[in-house]
């Protein structure tokens, strides 16, 4: 059986201290590090041996790296997406609408997980329901702000940017306890201001992938300590 590090947050690791943790070379060695740290979305390593996974396990702690050891297989597994192009706020639910005008209506508290971000293709919005049972999925050319207006600026009407901002924020502001990624927390600054595209910008699609699935598994360790 195959097993993965897991961080217990999000905090960028210390290259030095990885270093020192990789040392004896037991499933990572120090040349990793800097590629760890850079590229530390939730998954730290994937596919190792239980032996190596326990005495990294141990090395990091002993550098203040906290983490987590789980199976593979036991992670879990991103749904295949349903586009939208629109969505549609109440009070008390969402209401998302695929390429046909079809509509789900999801309560905002079944919302578990809500993700956006630039990962070297396209500018992706996303929202995952419950442990992983939906994940719906967008991106800025195909969502439809003359549906949306509320998000658009009056004042820069095709500031797409923009409106794009404004949906990930007030979102955001409606599916509160769900997990947030780092870009859709950035987006979700009341105060933003400027040029927002490093910050929500990852190093290349699988980062955004495994920030995605270590938020899903976030959430489902959420739902099991509450029974749910």
């Amino acid at each position: 059986m195959a097993y993965a590090l897991l961080q217990l947050n999000l905090s960028r690791p210390d290259v030095a201290a990885l270093e020192r943790a990789f040392a004896t070379g037991r499933g990572l060695t120090p040349a990793d590090a800097r590629f760890v740290a850079d590229d530390a979305f939730g998954i730290l390593a994937r596919d190792l041996s239980l032996d190596d996974a326990l005495f990294l396990q141990q090395s990091l702690g002993a550098e203040g790296i906290e983490i987590e050891i789980v199976p593979d297989s036991d992670l879990p597994r991103l749904p295949d997406p349903k586009l939208f192009d629109f969505v549609e706020g109440a009070q008390d639910a969402l209401t998302i609408y695929d390429p046909l005008e079809r509509m789900t209506r999801i309560p905002w508290a079944a919302i578990s997980v809500l993700a956006a971000g630039y990962d070297q293709r396209e500018l992706k919005l996303e929202i995952v329901t419950g442990d992983a049972e939906t994940r719906f999925q967008s991106n800025l050319d195909r969502l439809r702000f003359d549906r949306m207006p509320q998000y658009v600026d009056s004042a820069e009407p095709g500031n797409v940017g923009e409106s794009f901002r404004r949906l990930v924020r007030d979102l955001a502001s409606h599916c509160n306890p769900a997990g947030l990624n780092q870009a859709a927390r950035v987006l979700a600054q009341r105060d933003l201001e400027g040029d927002v595209t490093g910050a929500i910008t990852y190093p290349r699609p699988m980062a955004y992938t495994e920030e995605l699935v270590w938020l899903m598994w976030k959430a489902r360790a959420a739902l099991g300590s509450t029974g749910t």
